[in-house]
């Protein structure tokens, strides 16, 4: 497969600026407030078994618990076709239309299958999409503003490290690191192991950091049931300027 990065190019390179002769000014930093609304983006990359569906359907859910209305929240399927399709174009559009406010925050959730190296299976975009896409997603959209990224699949530590995606704006969450794989894709599992221990455990309120160490407790004792060799580790970035960032609290 293609990587995906080679497809948003072609569709991103309408938006190319030429650079100025003096280096840009730094991107302004997210404050460390609690954004008072969010914009989400949810994405089942692969269509082989239900669990990514059903992830993101549950995710998009429990976001409507939390206040978010349906204007607010993106869906995009693997299996779905037309607008909702998981495709290059549908998820540039996506991206381009978060717009958040300057009040708001951005959450993304993507899983599907991963590749070692190349990140997230899309597969009606025919390929990967990587850190360096995801970035420039971001960058284009919600550049500065507090961010919630959960990359769940094998290999997914990538999103998590280099220069890619994290930033002091980010805070980026994925199902294992970069040399392991994540474990539950199949067709008997409703959901995955990091899918299920991620929306057991997203409880609103609580900061990220210790949502997270719930979540890995909770993967640990659901590979023990898979008599996993070697545990997939879920991995964490937090940006400085969200340290204090706490799950879909209302904003102060």
């Amino acid at each position: 497969m293609k990587a995906l990065a080679v497809i948003l190019a072609l569709l991103l390179a309408a938006c190319g600026a030429t650079p100025a002769a003096d280096p840009p000014p730094p991107p302004p930093q997210a404050k460390s407030t609690q954004p008072a609304g969010w914009k989400a983006i949810l994405i089942a990359g692969d269509d082989k078994e239900p669990a990514f569906d059903n992830a993101v359907d549950s995710m998009a859910d429990k976001l409507r618990s939390f206040g978010l209305p349906d204007a607010n929240i993106v869906e995009l399927k693997a299996t779905a076709r037309g607008p909702h399709e998981a495709n290059a174009a549908n998820i540039r559009r996506a991206f381009v239309g978060l717009n958040p406010a300057a009040s708001e925050g951005c959450f993304v959730y993507i899983t599907s299958h991963g590749g070692r190296g190349r990140g997230l299976v899309m597969k009606r975009a025919a390929g990967f999409l990587t850190p360096g896409d995801l970035g420039t997603l971001l960058d284009g959209t919600c550049r500065g503003r507090p961010t919630v990224v959960i990359a769940s699949g094998c290999f997914s530590g990538s999103f998590a490290e280099g220069a890619s995606l994290p930033a002091p704006n980010r805070t980026i969450l994925t199902a294992a690191r970069d040399d392991r794989p994540s474990f539950g894709c199949n067709a008997q599992q409703h959901y995955t192991v990091f899918d299920r221990c991620v929306l057991e455990n997203l409880d609103r309120g609580e900061p990220w950091p210790a949502m997270m160490a719930k979540t890995r407790a909770c993967v640990i004792e659901g590979e023990r049931k898979f008599n996993v060799d070697e545990p997939s580790e879920p991995q964490m970035s937090i940006g400085q300027s969200v340290a204090n960032l706490l799950v879909f609290a209302p904003g102060r």
